[in-house]
């Protein structure tokens, strides 16, 4: 798929969305098996075991041969995978090898997912979280083993009827297939009658996005100096960001706010960040950010519906653009952390030019919703602020050949909004 079919600028629309969705689908399954590949050639040297290198294999052999699928894709865009794919990348470097060897072996976790929901009958080890759960992000869940099984490892079988755990003290749990993959369960099992329970996640959007921060991958810790190389620290989840109990009220009013006024902007949402993760940043504050290392995934203080709703269209653009710049990174510079800085009415620091074009592209779709919401006031102050973000790029930016075109779509579309 060429750069002219997955980079453009403007409205949100079926085709585009559809053609990006592709890419990154083939684009991830392919950097999974290379990631897999090297980590398993250079076994010894990597310093993980023999076991991981054919846990990693045997994911890689599975994911393979599958054909694209709506389950696929869910699996492949799931802001869980996308992180685990970057950890793996990140850990084969010196200064995080001692990540290596448990990321490896999620990869267990990663193919009972996939197995469980195709129906493959077969056998994975499985490293509990750090609060005695085990992850199954695509289907809607995290089943829970109790605190007292803490990182434990277990190996999983898939039978039919449903799963058997074995854990290495000798305990056996069976789980029916419909407590794993079922999107209702009734009556629900509970930690002392069955040896597990379930945290089922919140949905929106249909059913389309997830609202949980039950998964620990999914809870970096905010540092606040929202700058992409250090905003959020990479490894670990944070303790204190991300309260266990959450209003879902806001989320649902803004998502449907969305929905009602912007419905293909509402698909893109659901499309590309199917994952909003509700935090408390503290007293008076609300913030909303995305981080590259977890693609598909949305951190958001609740807020009022409509401020809500702005900034998860605000976010989403944020996913989107960086899913088109895996073909062309638009600006030749976009990577050089030394140029030169402007100032721009979003901001009180002033920005480096790729700083400058991410916001022109995410504001250019807060205003389309603006004007989708009839809110006509405030929709022309951020056309202007825009214009002069543009006038700027224009002035100093330079291009690939690729982001000239895509530079000139972004400025018809703001002409004509």
């Amino acid at each position: 798929m060429n750069d002219r079919a997955v980079l453009f600028a403007g409205p949100a629309c079926s085709g585009h969305r559809q053609r990006i969705l592709a890419m990154v689908a083939s684009h991830s399954r392919r950097q999974i098996e290379a990631v897999c590949r090297r980590y398993v050639e250079q076994q010894a040297a990597l310093g993980i075991s023999l076991g991981e290198a054919e846990t990693l294999l045997r994911f890689a052999f599975l994911l393979s041969p599958m054909e694209d699928s709506a389950t696929l894709r869910a699996f492949l865009m799931h802001p869980t995978t996308q992180y685990w794919l970057s950890a793996m990348r990140r850990a084969s470097g010196e200064a995080d090898r001692k990540y290596r060897g448990p990321f490896a072996r999620n990869a267990g976790n990663l193919g009972l997912q996939l197995a469980l929901a195709t129906g493959d009958e077969s056998s994975w080890p499985v490293e509990l979280d750090g609060e005695g759960g085990m992850r199954l992000p695509i289907l809607g869940r995290h089943v829970e083993f109790g605190r007292e099984r803490a990182s434990a490892r277990t190996e999983a079988d898939i039978v039919a009827g449903g799963a058997r755990f074995r854990f290495d003290d000798g305990m056996t749990v069976e789980i029916p297939l419909g407590d794993l993959v079922a999107e209702t369960v009734d009556p629900e099992p509970s930690l002392e009658r069955d040896g597990f329970c379930l945290t089922l996640y919140e949905r929106l959007m249909d059913g389309a996005v997830q609202l949980q921060r039950r998964d620990e991958w999914l809870r970096p810790h905010w540092t606040g100096t929202n700058e992409r190389s250090n905003g959020t620290v990479y490894f670990g989840a944070s303790p204190d960001q991300y309260p266990a109990r959450f209003p879902v009220d806001p989320f649902a009013r803004a998502a449907h706010h969305i929905a009602v006024a912007s419905p293909e902007l509402a698909v893109d949402v659901a499309s590309f960040t199917p994952v909003f993760v509700p935090r408390s940043t503290g007293p008076e504050r609300r913030i909303g950010f995305t981080v590259s290392s977890r693609q598909g995934a949305m951190f958001l203080d609740p807020d009022e519906p409509q401020l809500m709703a702005e900034n998860i269209v605000h976010e989403n653009a944020h996913v989107k653009l960086r899913y088109m710049q895996l073909v062309d990174p638009i600006l030749e510079d976009f990577y050089d952390a030394d140029c030169e800085r402007f100032q721009v009415p979003w901001r009180p620091d002033p920005r480096p030019l790729p700083g400058i074009l991410k916001g022109a592209y995410v504001f250019s779709n807060v205003l389309d919703h603006r004007r989708s919401s009839g809110v006509d006031a405030t929709a022309n102050d951020l056309a202007e602020d825009i214009a002069g973000a543009l006038t700027i790029l224009r002035g100093h930016g330079r291009f690939t050949v690729a982001g000239e075109r895509f530079f000139s779509e972004l400025e018809a579309w703001n002409a004509a909004a």
